[in-house]
């Protein structure tokens, strides 16, 4: 088997990998400059994939590759075992599974960093700190160093500035987002980053599902989160600017969405009509947009118990990881991150041991409603246009889970034909742009 065929392989089980089931081949490997000095063992480096799929596209992936003399790698750790131009026979792993790699990364990365590691601040970086993996579920890499700092390795590349680099270097020294250390690039694509960890936190997903599980409020908690996503949505308007677009235009960009979607999930098309007419409530006003978080849920959040520091940190402002770059960079209308969170707390009531019945409804009813009185103050009626972007949400829920997730997927679904029979019952009226 070829280098190219065993990382194809590996791919395919791999969580940050959004091409599986789409036909994807690894069409080529570009290895950038080594980072670790020559003859160092483990040999560790970027290496770019250009993923070929079979309707035509291409994409590039980051490979962090890590090298080591033939059969020492730990059991199971290897992707493949070949002969390498200066380094001979060779294991390969995928360096952030193994800590004595990651390790050497970052001790590389700190002490010889090349042309392509911008330092803001790498006196936090401990390179002597324990390493570990971060094994939650995202579509990037994330290492532990330590207690002070986290390496966010980028999977899926696309050129220019990342956005999660982008914001954390803007909101740095905020409270309510990480501070941001530093940024590897090279070839035109930003790499990694070594950002802030936040400690004596919890996930906020891991927050809501025992308090929905266990049937305690979370009110004020929700209220104070509502809070906190206005405060980000002010500092985000002031770091990056504002701007209108036509509702129109929202209105032909979600169409466009569901019709995607259902090309790849076909029984989206029974929900055709319902989601048009709320699809078209946005037409006929401006709305007001800015940069937002674009990718807006509990997971995405973390809770602490830090006096005066604010209740919630929000992390992870890349964007909905099935969307292109200029669709996650574009600005957009507020709602849509009241809407991710919303969608959040529903996913929640899986945690319940009743999800359907009525107590896990008044939990996440309970919820739902302090969020957005906390985002919102006294307006608590949900605009035709927050209508909208929960169905368009939701929408890209089931795609996401039909493709990753199958066990997940009927918690989308059942949101999508909760809101075809409401449309049905309540057609949306025209909206009127609100913040």
């Amino acid at each position: 088997m070829t280098i190219a065929a065993a990382w194809q392989e590996h791919l395919r089980g791999a969580r940050w990998f959004g091409g599986k089931g789409l036909g994807a081949r690894v069409a080529r490997i570009t290895a950038l400059p080594w980072y670790t000095a020559a003859g160092a063992w483990p040999a560790v480096r970027s290496e770019l994939a250009e993923i070929a799929y079979d309707d035509g596209r291409t994409e590039i992936y980051q490979l962090v590759v890590s090298y080591l003399p033939a059969g020492t790698a730990p059991a199971g750790l290897a992707v493949a075992t070949a002969t390498v131009a200066g380094l001979g026979r060779v294991d390969l792993l995928d360096a952030p599974s193994h800590p004595e790699s990651a390790a050497a990364l970052v001790r590389a990365l700190r002490e010889t960093p090349g042309p392509g590691m911008h330092w803001q601040d790498a006196s936090p970086v401990e390179v002597e700190a324990e390493i570990r993996l971060f094994t939650g579920e995202q579509s990037n890499t994330t290492v532990m160093v330590g207690q002070t700092t986290l390496l966010k390795l980028f999977r899926k590349l696309e050129p220019g500035r990342n956005l999660d680099a982008e914001v954390l270097g803007a909101l740095s020294g905020s409270g309510i987002t990480p501070d941001l250390y530093g940024t590897l690039s090279a070839d035109g694509y930003d790499l990694a980053i070594f950002c802030q960890r936040i400690t004596g936190i919890t996930d906020g997903w891991v927050y809501a599902t025992d308090a929905c599980a266990a049937g305690r409020d979370i009110s004020t908690e929700c209220r104070q989160l509502g809070e906190e996503l206005r405060d980000l949505h002010a500092r985000l308007a002031t770091a990056f600017g504002t701007s209108t677009r036509p509702g129109s235009d929202l209105t032909a960009d979600m169409v466009h969405r569901f019709d995607r979607a259902a090309d790849q999930v076909r029984e989206l098309d029974a929900y055709r009509r319902a989601a048009r007419l709320l699809f078209e409530a946005p037409s006929g006003h401006d709305l007001a947009t800015q940069r937002v978080h674009g990718d807006f849920h509990l997971g995405q959040v973390l809770h602490r118990d830090a006096p005066g520091a604010s209740p919630w940190v929000i992390i992870d402002f890349e964007g909905e990881p099935l969307k292109t770059l200029a669709e996650r960079r574009a600005f957009d209308s507020v709602w849509r991150d009241v809407a991710g969170l919303l969608r959040s707390l529903d996913y929640a009531r899986s945690a319940h041991a009743d999800p359907d019945g009525t107590e896990a409804r008044e939990w996440c009813t309970a919820a739902r409603e302090a969020f957005l009185s906390g985002y919102s103050g006294r307006h608590r009626a949900e605009p035709a246009l927050l209508r909208a972007y929960e169905l368009d949400k939701a929408v890209y829920e089931v795609v996401y889970e039909v493709r990753n997730r199958p066990n997940w997927a009927h918690i989308p679904w059942r949101a999508v034909q909760d809101e075809a029979r409401r449309v049905s019952l309540d057609p949306p009226a025209p909206t009127q742009e609100e913040q």
